[in-house]
């Protein structure tokens, strides 16, 4: 795996996880390793996908178990094709 792509990894990581020094530090880096802005968003949107997916998907849970009602959360984008979320 190149720079690049490792950088953008990074990048997918610390939106999921909701680092902001390492998102500070990812970026300047990928953009270093030469990444471009379409790169950039594209790991961003996947990496709000997958954290949205999980939080949504905990919640529902939660409100099963609670007899409450799920919250519906709509998402934008889907992370690519064959993917639900």
């Amino acid at each position: 795996m190149d720079a690049k792509m490792k950088e953008l990894v990074a990048i997918a990581a610390s939106v999921a996880s909701g680092c902001t020094s390492c998102l500070e530090t990812h970026m300047t880096l990928a953009r270093q390793a030469g990444a471009d802005s379409r790169d950039i968003q594209t790991v961003i949107n996947i990496a709000r996908a997958v954290r949205l997916q999980g939080i949504t998907t905990i919640d529902d849970l939660a409100g099963k178990w609670a007899q409450g009602e799920p919250i519906s959360v709509i998402v934008g984008e889907s992370c690519g094709p064959g993917c639900n979320c």
